[in-house]
């Protein structure tokens, strides 16, 4: 007779009793505790993500930060922030306190973002321009969306940030 079942007194039926595997609670407890801290923390690993792509609405205007590496010739290219790994992932939300930050703390980004830059065109960088950039959906060519426009907002040095306008 296993571990899972009991018995009653004598000339009873016998009673069994399910009981969950302490494997399976140890998995429910961890998969609650994942879910839990990438709500909190917005950490999202894969398969807990907050699924942004179906849960905001979608308008025919769209708006997206960008940036541009400008060289010390003066030449300018994308600059792929979101790409690098020094501490400089999740470029929108980084963007989204840039916006909302006080000087001090808008020139201390923009110092990180300057200082990273070299190493993606392996030469000296003078500045780093945040631009952005509006499109509509419906304007297509093809299955694609136009690019739109781009409005340079803000250039950063190593000394801080200004005004690009």
């Amino acid at each position: 007779m296993s571990a899972a079942q009991k018995t009653k007194p004598e000339g009873s039926e016998e009673l069994i009793v399910d009981r969950v595997p302490r494997l399976s609670r140890a998995f429910v407890l961890i998969l609650l505790t994942c879910m839990i801290a990438s709500a909190l923390f917005v950490w999202e690993p894969w398969p807990f993500t907050s699924f942004r792509l179906f849960s905001h609405v979608r308008t025919d205007e769209q708006t997206a930060w960008g940036a541009t590496i400008v060289e010390a010739d003066g030449t300018t290219m994308p600059y792929p922030i979101d790409s690098l790994d020094e501490g400089l992932r999740n470029f929108s939300f980084r963007v989204a306190e840039f916006i909302g930050a006080d000087q001090q703390r808008r020139d201390e980004l923009c110092r990180v973002w300057v200082s990273a830059a070299p190493d993606v065109v392996d030469g000296p960088v003078t500045a780093v321009r945040l631009y952005q950039r509006q499109w509509l959906v419906s304007d297509r060519d093809g299955d694609r969306a136009l690019p739109g426009t781009e409005t340079p907002m803000f250039t950063c040095t190593r000394s801080g940030v200004s005004s690009a306008q």
